[in-house]
């Protein structure tokens, strides 16, 4: 079918609001024409008046069905949920509109298999079409991607318009579900005809590549898209992604320099202000030597914003960065300032900052060598009182814990988190690049550490990058992930660990606790001879 032909049937098929499929053509009135009268509704549709509609659906919302016809029911039932669809602002509509689409799913399956008219084509897409959009906006997306997926298998995909797999994917994005988002615009990337559809595509598509680490196809998407305004903040994403962080640099400079020709610049816009805090952090990723830049660009964005939760970003960034170059004070300055902004108890960006100053009062214990004793005691309280607010269970959480238990004096649990932390790296580092986190494909991950044999790498330049860069580094964890990978293989195999096994266990995680922290003593007296392995 040609572009145009597709084009005249997808705007014949009309649209409620954006995304979203409007009403198909009324079916043609017969003798057994039900109480409620399809083609009445549909002409009161068709002149918006959904009040009308509403008042007639508020009389006969009690029923089951409305006739005996499943046809005339499916209908109906469309023609209601469509009106309740009306008011986005409105759950209980919205909930109702849902209701009625699904009851109206139920009587197209019971209705006769052989009846392919152009009626009933046009209500299995408009309903398919409004409820994987209602689904996805509302955050349930094993519904929406069911309800898609049920779109496919009963309409032509020619049928389906661009601005519902556009306001589809979008939607998948923005709740970070980019495995749904990819799986839907790989199907309709051809469908895009015009260069609005299709620049809003590619980059729907691109976020969604990003967003799953698989950063090789959203470069190539990105170098061969077919619309020619190039998204530099996301060719910056792409390349820092791929820890290219001067071509990034690059392409956020040219970013900014767009909003400044628009006079943009200056205006309090959320967009310009995550574009300079992503360059402030990619700077200090490409060199130390970029460090008064990056934190001048901090400082100035935070000066000018006037948004809370802007401005909560911005310090969160602050006190992460000002950690991984050493200046601890500065770090726990702006992560207090971040405690005092949160608004309450259970304000999202509390936890996020009570584990960000833990891991700097960690950071300082273990590597400020001009504290004295009763300094480092006082710090490691401060981290674990911090740690304890958070109830975050992550992989980066079980080894911040592990090493605080350690200094503290309590093994035990210290190997428990340790475990738990070994256990999930080696699942990651099966599914990712161990420096960028991008996904693991074919051609994309080559490279494995061949000491432990549980790291995997994009290419050299990536090992190099990662194997002696932090506290934390490879480098002290290659040892401990190869004996954890060789004593997982011996517990599969023999149901368990012995004695002598979980000695020599903890002899190796005693040595890694010593190297990352070299003030700390320990005795082989104080080992527990109670521990508790994860099966």
């Amino acid at each position: 079918m040609g572009k145009k032909s597709r084009r005249n049937k997808k705007n014949n098929a009309g649209s409620l609001r954006k995304g979203l499929a409007a009403v198909p053509t009324a079916p043609a009135p017969t003798a057994a024409t039900p109480a409620i009268c399809c083609e009445t509704l549909y002409r009161l549709l068709g002149a918006k008046k959904y009040d009308e509609v509403l008042e007639v659906e508020s009389k006969y919302r009690h029923l089951d069905t409305f006739s005996d016809d499943p046809a005339k029911d499916v209908h109906i039932l469309h023609a209601f949920g469509c009106a309740n669809n009306t008011n986005s602002k409105d759950e209980a509509a919205v909930e109702r509109a849902i209701h009625y689409y699904e009851r109206a799913k139920e009587r197209i399956e019971e209705a006769n298999a052989g009846d392919q008219s152009q009626s009933r084509n046009s209500s299995k897409l408009a309903i398919g079409m409004n409820l994987a959009v209602l689904y996805s906006a509302d955050r349930d997306m094993e519904k929406a991607i069911s309800s898609h997926r049920w779109l496919l298998v009963n309409c032509s995909r020619h049928q389906v318009s661009a601005d519902y797999v556009i306001e589809l994917s979008s939607n998948f994005n923005r709740f970070e579900k980019f495995e749904y988002a990819i799986e839907v615009m790989e199907e309709f990337m051809d469908m895009m005809e015009t260069f609005e559809e299709e620049f809003q595509a590619e980059s729907n598509l691109i976020c969604a590549y990003i967003g799953c680490g698989d950063f090789p196809k959203a470069k190539a998407v990105n170098k061969k898209r077919r619309s020619t305004d190039i998204n530099w903040f996301q060719s910056g994403n792409i390349e820092s992604g791929l820890c290219n962080y001067e071509a990034a640099i690059a392409h956020y400079r040219k970013f900014l320099a767009e909003l400044q020709e628009k006079q943009e610049y200056d205006s309090p816009s959320r967009t310009r202000i995550v574009c300079s805090v992503v360059l402030a952090k990619t700077l200090l990723q490409r060199s130390a030597e970029n460090e008064a830049e990056a934190f001048a660009i901090f400082q100035e964005e935070l000066d000018r914003c006037v948004d809370p939760l802007d401005r909560e970003e911005i310090l969160i960034g602050m006190g992460t960065w000002f950690r991984k170059v050493n200046k601890f004070d500065q770090s726990i300055e702006a992560l207090h300032q971040l405690c005092l902004s949160a608004t309450g108890p259970h304000d999202s960006m509390l936890p996020r900052a009570n584990k960000a100053i833990a891991q700097t009062y960690l950071e300082q214990y273990c590597t400020d060598t001009t504290l004295d004793i009763d300094q480092r005691t006082a710090i490691l309280r401060h981290a674990t009182e911090h740690s304890n607010h958070v109830d975050e269970v992550s992989t980066k959480m079980h080894i911040t814990r592990a090493q605080l238990f350690y200094f503290n004096g309590n093994k035990q649990q210290a190997y428990y988190h340790l475990e738990l932390y070994l256990d999930a790296r080696l699942v990651e580092c099966k599914l990712r690049c161990y420096t960028c986190d991008q996904r693991v494909g074919h051609r994309y991950v080559p490279v494995s550490c061949a000491s432990c044999k549980v790291a995997s790498y994009c290419d050299r330049q990536h090992q190099k990058l990662t194997y002696k860069n932090e506290r934390i580094c490879h480098k002290v964890l290659c040892p401990l992930l190869g004996h954890w990978r060789m004593a997982k293989k011996k517990q599969k195999k023999h149901q368990g660990l012995t004695n002598e096994d979980r000695r020599d266990y903890r002899k190796v995680a005693d040595t890694f606790f010593e190297s990352i922290c070299p003030h700390v003593k320990t005795s082989t007296s104080s080992y527990y001879d109670g521990l508790i392995f994860i099966d």
